[in-house]
C-alpha cells in the first residue's frame, strides 16, 4: 500500500514508474530497507529500551511480575520439600 502512495504522489510530480516493470526491484529494495532498519534497531537496543520503559510506566506489569516471583519461590520450595 505504501509502495502505490509512493507511486500516487511521484505520478503527481510528473514522474512515471510502471509498476509491472519495476514491482521486483522495488519490493526487494524495499524488503532489504525494512531488514536493515529491524537489525539497527535490534543492534541499538530501541526495542529494549523501549519496553523497559513502558513496564517501568506499568504498575499491573509489576504485579504481575511479583506474583510470579511469589509462584516461583514456592515451587522451588516444594522442589527442595520433596529432595529431603
Amino acid at each position: 500500500m505504501i509502495l502505490f502512495l509512493l507511486l500516487s504522489k511521484l505520478q503527481e510530480y510528473g514522474i512515471s514508474i510502471h509498476i509491472t516493470k519495476w514491482f521486483f526491484p522495488l519490493f526487494l529494495g524495499s524488503l532489504m530497507v525494512m531488514a536493515t532498519i529491524g537489525y539497527l534497531d535490534y543492534k541499538l537496543g530501541f526495542h529494549t529500551e523501549e519496553s523497559r520503559v513502558s513496564s517501568e510506566r506499568n504498575p499491573y506489569f509489576t504485579e504481575i511480575i511479583s506474583r510470579l516471583d511469589k509462584i516461583e519461590k514456592k515451587l522451588a520450595n516444594s522442589k527442595r520439600k520433596k529432595r529431603k
